[in-house]
Order: structure tokens, then C-alpha cells, then sequence
């Protein structure tokens, strides 16, 4: 596929990323959630580029929107429960407490892409359609 569709999907992928991360990581100051939004964003843009570059061939399915959708779902659920359990854990806004949960969107992240653009998808399409 070429570069500037992909980037158009890597945007939307990390327009949600950023959304998600921005809202989840509790920050130490109402200040700083620009930043941490906008910090989510761009790892993510930069991270969803780079997978669906590697693996050009998934946005010539038809599947799109799904994939999408399956990627929000999937960062949603691992990400929120993560940075949960680390927040009640080691207090929302210490140190270890806010990079536990920066790991816990790292995770979310990952697993999102994985599931939505690396593969999962694909093997839930077919195992359940």
C-alpha cells in the first residue's frame, strides 16, 4: 500500500491511542494532560506506522474499519484494567505509579496493534465468521 493511506490509517489508529492514554494515566497535574495526550498520540502514530508498514498487505483487505474498531477495543481492555490495578497499587500520581501506568499503555498499545494489524484479526475472521 502506499505510504499516504497507510499514514491516514496510522493517524486514526493514534488519534484513539492518544485519546485512550491521555484519559487512562492519571497525571499529577490537570496541566500536564495535554501533554500526555499528545505524548500518547504521537507514540502511537509512530508505532502503528511502523507495524502497518510491515505488514502492508493487511490494509488491502476490506476489513478495515474493523480492524479499527478490534484495535480501540483491544486498547481499551488491556490498558484501562492495567493502569487501574497499577494506580490503586502504587498511588495514582508517584513516580513508580505514573511509569507503571506509561507501561500499562505501552502494553495496551502493543497488544492493540497486534491483535488488529499483526494478525489477530485475521484469525478471528476466520475462526468466527
Amino acid at each position: 500500500m502506499r505510504r499516504l493511506p497507510t499514514f491516514g490509517w496510522a493517524f486514526l489508529v493514534s488519534i484513539w491511542a492518544g485519546l485512550v492514554g491521555g484519559a487512562v494515566i492519571r497525571e499529577p497535574s490537570v496541566d500536564l494532560v495535554p501533554l500526555y495526550a499528545v505524548t500518547c498520540q504521537l507514540i502511537g502514530l509512530v508505532v502503528a506506522y511502523w507495524t502497518m508498514r510491515e505488514r502492508d498487505d493487511i490494509l488491502e483487505s476490506v476489513h478495515r474499519p474493523g480492524r479499527v474498531g478490534m484495535f480501540i477495543i483491544v486498547l481499551f481492555f488491556v490498558m484501562v484494567p492495567l493502569s487501574t490495578i497499577f494506580a490503586l497499587w502504587l498511588g495514582a500520581t508517584s513516580i513508580p505509579g505514573v511509569a507503571t501506568q506509561w507501561l500499562s499503555y505501552l502494553v495496551g498499545l502493543g497488544s492493540a496493534l497486534y491483535v488488529a494489524f499483526a494478525g489477530g484479526f485475521d484469525r478471528a475472521w476466520e475462526e468466527y465468521t
